[in-house]
């Protein structure tokens, strides 16, 4: 079963956020090169950034996407610049992982990773939004996750837009379920920043027009930028 990781990460400054990146660049570049059942990797951090000061919390944001968990746990996690990467994050104490591991989510909805003719590794112009809901549990998740599939039929055709990947939490990460509620989270991939405004942003609107009748209100809108890249699939 495909296995989503969608880490949300504050570090202490600046400095350290971009410490933090330039090691996970390095696995990205190793992954991509060895990693044909890791699907997608990419990390961002935000457009409009207000953590210029050395002692501000800096954000970033990432989606990884693998075929299995094995891809992940087993052959990601073995990989060399992986294994760096998590030597200098502990030695400089740049973060915490999270009590119990870090949660894993899994495809819902509709939705698309890449498109033909799109280009595998992320281009340094290109724009990503990351929208979040959180939905009562039972029959209101089918409903925003029928919303969501034609969202996704919407977008395919904008030349804009080069990935639209809805993801939840899996079953065992029981992420919001001790208070009756499912986080529905967005990915958009598009070919620049300028290409979420007008016929995107307006497609968005209408879903989430379409969602407040079920009481639903986004929880988290994400505007970034960053490396990585999405395999071409045969």
């Amino acid at each position: 079963m495909t296995v989503v990781v969608n880490p949300h990460i504050p570090l202490s400054s600046a400095v350290d956020r971009d410490t933090f990146l330039s090691l996970v660049q390095d696995v990205a570049l190793e992954t991509q090169a060895n990693e044909p059942r890791c699907l997608a990797y990419c990390w961002t951090k935000p457009v409009a950034e207000a953590d210029h000061s050395s002692d501000a919390t800096a954000l970033v944001q990432g989606l990884e996407v693998y075929a299995d968990g094995n891809a992940l746990v087993v052959t990601h996690r073995s990989g060399t610049a992986y294994k760096r990467m998590r030597e200098v994050v502990a030695s400089r104490a740049l973060l915490s992982y999270p009590k119990g591991g870090v949660p894993t989510y899994r495809p819902a909805g509709g939705g698309f990773l890449t498109k033909p003719g799109v280009a595998e590794i992320v281009g340094p112009d290109e724009h990503f939004v990351v929208l979040k809901y959180t939905v009562r549990a039972g029959d209101a998740v089918a409903r925003a996750l029928k919303e969501e599939r034609q969202l996704a039929e919407e977008l395919e055709g904008n030349e804009g837009v080069f990935a639209v990947f809805c993801f939840v939490p899996d079953g065992d990460s029981g992420e919001d379920e001790d208070k009756g509620e499912v986080s529905i989270a967005l990915f958009i991939r598009l070919r620049g920043v300028s290409d979420y405004q007008g016929a995107v942003e307006e497609s968005v609107g209408r879903f989430e027009e379409r969602l407040s009748r079920e009481g639903i209100e986004q929880t988290m809108f994400w505007e970034g930028h960053g490396f990585g890249f999405f395999r071409q699939q045969n």
